[in-house]
């Protein structure tokens, strides 16, 4: 090759090299023109998350100081904090609403925790805006006093005034729950973990309450009887007589509702009431469930918790009402003493007739054991005790001496242990009812475990289950002969000092003259389990005299009687065998009707 030819060569390959170098500026200017972008773009989402961070710490004190002002009725008193509080959650907001945030929330690895702030600032601003702002705007009428009754009397007119700012409130409130709960919390980084768990923890405190009102608010007017008198019926049970809806019907009270006003009507006692005829019975209670709770079941008002079913006690009461009271009440109520303890928390003590005070401390004791001590050869004057305990308590919540808040609370962990149950021939009621948790349930079955159900009922006419303690031993086993078996260990221990039995009312011991010639002292219980829909009773024995057990059934369930008699300081057990070999294998669950003092349930192994 010559040196013309490369030099020719060359000429015509060096405008090519020349074009490529001159790109490379531009691919370096562009490279770090993108690095300047998206520093830029994470310099601004990192100032925008602590523009979040410090809005929101702003935010907290104010939110809370102005939900203490709303809930003391002081709200127009916070009129500037919920301004100042407004201005926070909004900024908060907004300096998520960027596109650089919405890019840096598809960054793998970090996206989430941005995505979780973007939702808690979008969640409190909502509530700030739609629940906060328009609560205080109504000013001191928006405090829990507006439900709360004063002489007597509901103000239907507030309630109605406040339904507007109520149901924005709990639809932001419910919104907030619902978007916070689609943040996975495991896969955020320990901040804003702590930010999510702390909305979440206020947003759930208030929520159900807020959802509550929501529901019920609308409707309180008309339960109050501002279209016409309405009629409720409480039945306060004795749960020293043990029943499996909870206890014994003592007092009752018939209370009607009249264009806000709350009074009681008739008074009574479940003693008072005469035996209705068998073609009563036989009219509102199954042939099955006579057998199965025997005389007087269906007959006389203060067995009608007989049953742990809430809805055929009170077809039974309401009709006993009926046909002997003249008032057929749509809505019947049964409240166990327990949870008269819980309610007085709420009400602070009261004072009774006889000079002394009712507390959530003795209630217990005065109610189910002193009382009979006191007047024990005189059960009208008991009756009297009882009756006024129950409408000066009554009356105390009527008068307004309650603290709504604690009062709220008490019905609901009453429900929730099924010690105030309520059924109403009204669908409104019914579905409030439902709603609150206060409708009762029976044992059911889950895609995993079968549940048996297990109550207690007191066969002695005596208030000795003041002295009941128990506990109960569940376990399920594959036997030898190939079938399955769950056995139930009930065991019933009779805690009363042998010294003490003489010193005992007969009121409590039963001993007179109840016609069982149990020994006085002794207590008897029958024991109900119901075993899961399917299966069958096996066999039913116990260390103590087995000659009332029974097996028979509650429409699907079959149902074991066990006989339970245990002596001053004595223990005796109940067993109960039932085969699953026709249903699945589950885990096996219990369920236990509410009594003074809760058994404890543990597990049994056993071979068959």
């Amino acid at each position: 090759m010559t040196d013309e030819t490369y030099r020719r060569r060359s000429d015509r390959t060096a405008p090519s090299r020349r074009k490529r170098r001159r790109r490379w500026p531009w691919v370096v200017g562009g490279v770090v023109l993108l690095l300047v972008v998206v520093g830029g773009a994470a310099a601004w989402v990192a100032s925008s998350a602590l523009t979040v961070k410090s809005e929101l710490e702003a935010a907290q004190p104010l939110l809370s100081s102005v939900k203490e002002k709303v809930l003391a009725g002081e709200a127009g008193s916070a009129q500037s904090e919920v301004d100042e509080l407004a201005e926070h959650t909004t900024a908060a907001k907004d300096a998520t609403a960027n596109p650089a945030w919405a890019i840096a929330e598809a960054v793998p690895g970090f996206g989430q925790n941005l995505s979780a702030v973007r939702i808690v600032a979008t969640s409190v601003s909502a509530v700030v805006d739609d629940a906060v702002v328009p609560a205080v705007a109504l000013g001191d009428s928006l405090s829990p006093a507006v439900f709360k009754p004063v002489d007597g009397a509901v103000n239907l007119q507030a309630i109605r005034d406040v339904l507007p700012v109520i149901d924005s409130a709990g639809s932001a409130l419910t919104q907030a729950k619902s978007d916070i709960s689609t943040i996975d919390s495991d896969a955020l980084i320990g901040p804003v973990k702590n930010a999510v768990t702390q909305i979440d923890s206020l947003v759930g405190d208030v929520e159900p309450a807020i959802a509550t009102a929501k529901e019920l608010a609308p409707v309180l007017p008309g339960l109050l009887g501002a279209d016409g008198p309405r009629n409720y019926l409480l039945i306060f049970e004795n749960s020293a007589e043990v029943r499996p809806l909870g206890g014994i019907a003592g007092a009752q009270i018939l209370v009607t509702a009249d264009q806000g006003r709350v009074s009681i009507t008739q008074q009574t006692s479940g003693r008072e009431f005469d035996f209705e005829s068998e073609e009563f019975a036989n009219s509102h209670v199954s042939k099955e469930d006579r057998a199965l709770f025997l005389v007087p079941f269906g007959l006389q008002s203060q067995n009608n918790t007989l049953t742990p079913r809430v809805e055929v006690a009170a077809d039974l009461t309401r009709s006993m009402w009926g046909s002997q009271r003249g008032v057929t009440p749509d809505t019947v109520i049964f409240i166990d003493p327990t949870a008269l303890t819980y309610i007085l928390e709420a009400t602070g003590s009261i004072d009774l007739a006889d000079g002394s005070k009712l507390t959530s401390e003795n209630a217990i004791d005065l109610l189910l054991n002193s009382v009979y001590q006191t007047y024990s050869d005189d059960p009208d004057a008991q009756d009297a005790f009882f009756a006024s305990a129950a409408g000066e308590m009554f009356s105390s919540v009527m008068s307004g001496n309650v603290d709504v808040p604690k009062f709220v609370s008490a019905v609901q962990r009453a429900g929730q242990e099924r010690r105030i149950l309520a059924s109403s021939l009204d669908e409104t009621v019914q579905g409030l009812i439902g709603d609150a948790g206060l409708a009762g349930r029976l044992p059911q079955s889950t895609d995993t475990a079968h549940e048996i159900g297990v109550y207690y009922s007191d066969y002695l006419g005596s208030k000795m289950d003041y002295y009941l303690r128990s506990t109960i031993e569940v376990g399920q086993a594959q036997c030898a002969a190939g079938n399955r078996i769950v056995r139930v260990h009930v065991t019933a221990t009779n805690i009363l000092d042998p010294a003490a039995v003489e010193g005992l009312s007969p009121f409590i011991t039963g001993a007179g003259g109840n016609g069982f010639k149990i020994t006085q002292g002794d207590l008897r219980v029958f024991t109900y389990v119901y075993a899961p829909v399917g299966s069958t009773i096996a066999s039913i024995t116990g260390s103590s005299d087995q000659e009332a057990a029974f097996t028979g059934v509650d429409k699907e369930y079959p149902v074991a009687r066990g006989v339970i008699l245990a002596a001053p300081g004595e223990s005796q057990t109940s067993t109960i065998d039932i085969d699953v070999s026709a249903l699945p294998e589950k885990s096996i669950q219990t369920l236990v009707g509410p009594m003074l003092a809760q058994p404890e349930v543990k597990e049994l192994a056993f071979t068959c």
